[in-house]
């Protein structure tokens, strides 16, 4: 099951009760990292959406939205968090757990604590979809689409069981603490100092039309399981071989000392950073698909 993600670790006795409150209720609630992709990766997904969609489905999206466009309401989902009262139940709807040797995965075999993001997916787009859906209602969907759609291209939202989704998994990024899910979910796209319309720009750069439309084919299964694929190359290799077998990487289980963490940097980059950029542009290209047929 995923777990929550570092938030400023550790936990300041500063912190006001509210905080501390709803810090508690997202554990138990079983639910994953406080940004996916942070706010930039999902910006650029509905940036790269916008400059897909059908100028029909691009208006009645922004009527929907009133006048807001998708990259400002990408980030929606992840700030009410902050309100668990109203939105507790959607907390886990950003993660789904796909085990390495489950060929038969399906959206209805989601479940509380696996996560529910397929079947939200599928959820929310119904009721775009919907004609006797409210005003409310189709915005509330919308903005969820456009953020879940992003989700599934993060490989360790589409996670398997035992690492939290890589938040378990003690690594430093260029000499700071850090853990595997953050890397993935902000600190390589930080690392590019690039604002969300450049990192959009250069995720668009030389993909042909021809791509993009091979991209845009397939299900929702077929792109998390693209995820799942990539999930088994990210993990990096032991600093310190274990001596015994091992059912987790030892850096992804209880206490890691600071020599057991992988170290990850440039070489790091340079291998997953086109990865990263690619699952963005993919992304929102499927998302821009989606909605044209939706709206």
């Amino acid at each position: 099951m995923h777990g929550l993600r570092r938030l400023h670790e550790p936990v300041q006795t500063s912190m006001n009760t509210f905080f501390n409150a709803s810090l508690l209720l997202i554990l138990s609630a079983g639910a994953t990292q406080a940004l996916a992709w942070g706010s930039t990766g999902h910006r650029v997904v509905g940036l790269v959406a916008e400059r897909h969609m059908d100028p029909d489905a691009l208006k009645k999206a922004r009527a929907i939205l009133d006048g807001h466009d998708l990259p400002f309401v990408s980030t929606w989902p992840d700030e009410i968090r902050s309100d668990p009262k109203n939105f507790a139940h959607t907390f886990n709807w950003h993660f789904t757990t796909w085990q390495d040797d489950d060929d038969g995965f399906h959206a209805g075999l989601e479940s509380e604590s696996t996560g529910f993001l397929m079947s939200q997916v599928e959820k929310q787009v119904a009721v775009l979809k919907n004609p006797a859906a409210s005003r409310s209602e189709k915005a509330f969907a919308l903005k969820f689409t456009v953020h879940l759609i992003g989700d599934v291209h993060q490989p360790l939202h589409v996670g398997t069981s035992g690492d939290r989704g890589g938040n378990a998994c003690r690594v430093t990024w260029h000499g700071k603490p850090s853990n595997l899910h953050t890397v993935w979910d902000s600190d390589m796209i930080e690392k590019t100092n690039l604002s969300f319309t450049e990192l959009a720009d250069f995720a668009g750069q030389d993909r042909t039309q021809k791509q993009t439309r091979q991209w845009q084919s397939g299900s929702l299964k077929q792109w998390a399981e693209e995820s799942k694929k990539l999930r088994s190359r990210i993990y990096p290799a032991e600093v310190i071989a274990p001596s015994a077998p091992v059912t987790y990487l030892t850096y992804c289980k209880g206490k890691v000392e600071p020599e057991a963490m992988p170290k990850l940097g440039y070489e790091y980059s340079f291998e997953f950073d086109p990865v990263v950029r690619e699952r963005l542009y993919q992304a929102g290209v499927r998302l821009a698909k989606v909605l044209n047929d939706a709206l």
